[in-house]
């Protein structure tokens, strides 16, 4: 049995039986686990508070043949409350916790801090397009995978407005109009709004200004599923 120190947020709650719960959470230093809470759908359970999603938690972990068990939680932030009361934000923070729960794996304390503020600032005033989008391309980029938007993948030549061919999926990055005559799905100023995402803080987000927001979500969403 170890006792171990992390801080959680949960994905997903399970009912188990008629008393107990399983949590789906990401750890910032284990990953993904499966957290098990014995009685912990009754109502003098300690534990219950936190474990709704969208949920953040610190505390101490029992692990006892690779199940994880709550010793006991220091700090709390029930994030799911705030988030509950705006239907915008409630899809929003499902499409991001489903996306996280379908394509993280491993532990990374990089996409931990990124799950944490979107949740974090999910809580303010949103556009709720960009907000997913943005999630969307960062996760892609923390993840190492993101497609090269300088360069022609195909010959190496710097890529312009001028000489823009297409983005390709499947050579994971711009193709330039010597080396492809294609019909672009993307526009140049597409690609610039990438370049964007990827950068752009969760702070100023709300300056960014975006038209083909589905386009480019359904690209990144393609590019993800065929990537990882």
């Amino acid at each position: 049995m170890d006792i171990l120190k992390d801080e959680a947020i949960v994905l997903r709650k399970s009912f188990s039986g008629d008393y107990d719960l399983s949590l789906t959470v990401y750890m910032r230093k284990y990953g993904k686990e499966n957290i098990y809470l014995p009685k912990g759908q009754i109502l003098k359970s300690p534990f219950l508070p936190s474990s709704e999603p969208f949920t953040w938690f610190k505390g101490l972990f029992i692990k006892r043949k690779e199940k994880f068990f709550i010793k006991e939680i220091d700090r709390s932030r029930s994030l799911g409350i705030l988030i509950s009361q705006d239907l915008r934000k409630f899809e929003t923070a499902y499409f991001i916790t489903d996306l996280f729960n379908r394509y993280v794996i491993f532990p990374d304390e990089k996409i931990f801090i990124l799950l944490k503020k979107s949740l974090y600032y999910l809580t303010q005033e949103i556009d709720k397009s960009v907000f997913s989008l943005n999630f969307t391309a960062k996760l892609i980029y923390l993840s190492g995978i993101f497609p090269e938007l300088e360069m022609c993948v195909r010959c190496g030549s710097e890529v312009n407005k001028k000489n823009f061919g297409f983005l390709s999926q499947i050579d994971g990055g711009i193709v330039c109009k010597k080396c492809s005559k294609r019909k672009p799905d993307l526009s140049y100023a597409d690609v610039q709004n990438l370049k964007k995402l990827k950068v752009v803080s969760f702070k100023n987000l709300k300056n960014l200004r975006i038209k083909n927001t589905q386009k480019l979500q359904n690209f990144l969403i393609d590019y993800l599923k065929r990537n990882l």
